[in-house]
């Protein structure tokens, strides 16, 4: 009998990431967190982008200045700026008539009280809580937790899918840019190009604005979303 496959997906933790990220995790067997790589300003992991009658605005976490090389998981939040009565303000003034506001809002905030230090002790809980509310119940764990000998970026992921057992790397098309299929094929390791259809689905103001954050997608569908989110054809190592 042949052993059954294992997928995994590795990303980057992200503040309320978009609907294509939870597709990878809700895909994938294990969704490892790459945690301890540097941190980029000016990106995902400490913003992101809701709804408004204009369009759409940025949420942004403000983070303590950061060293040359500084690690996403050394990475602090700026707690001397009131960012998060922002957040929620923003939250309420674009979503409050919104079906589902209260229930989503009320994990969101359960999150923000905690105060944590460091970024990931914010974004990681958030992904978490949000994916179990849509019954994603994917392993997820985290590449801090793992001793690498690898240096470069795609002898790193191999290293990590070796370490943890998986024979499949559903990976975003950027990944494109630094992989070599026959070195991932030599590895016993089938790289797998997500190829998401981002759907569309009704939100609160007039006209469809796609790639918001996730929070958008369960402040006006809740319960349904998981549906909504995994409406896109399935990537060939998804059993049908």
């Amino acid at each position: 009998m042949n052993k059954a496959k294992k997928s995994i997906a590795i990303m980057q933790p992200v503040y309320l990431p978009w609907l294509g990220y939870f597709e990878q995790m809700a895909l994938c067997d294990e969704f490892m967190f790459l945690d301890d790589v540097q941190y980029t300003k000016q990106d995902w992991r400490n913003r992101n982008r809701i709804r408004t009658k204009d369009g759409w605005m940025w949420l942004t976490i403000p983070i303590k200045r950061s060293k040359l090389g500084q690690r996403l998981n050394e990475t602090q939040i700026n707690h001397q700026l009131n960012w998060r009565r922002k957040h929620l303000a923003a939250l309420e003034m674009n979503y409050k008539p919104c079906r589902y506001y209260t229930e989503i809002t009320q994990l969101y905030e359960a999150i923000l009280s905690t105060s944590p230090d460091r970024l990931i002790d914010l974004t990681i809980p958030l992904i978490i809580t949000f994916a179990r509310y849509m019954s994603i119940e994917t392993e997820f764990t985290r590449s801090s937790d793992l001793t690498l000998n690898a240096n470069d970026k795609q002898s790193r992921v191999l290293e990590l899918c070796n370490l943890r057992g998986a024979d499949i790397f559903y990976t975003g098309p950027s990944a494109r840019d630094y992989m070599e299929n026959d070195v991932f094929a030599k590895a016993s390791v089938k790289a797998v190009f997500q190829n998401y259809q981002h759907p569309v689905y009704n939100q609160h103001f007039q006209g469809f604005e796609s790639h918001m954050s996730i929070i958008d997608l369960l402040m006006n569908h809740g319960p349904n979303a998981r549906e909504i989110l995994l409406s896109s054809p399935k990537p060939d190592f998804v059993p049908i």
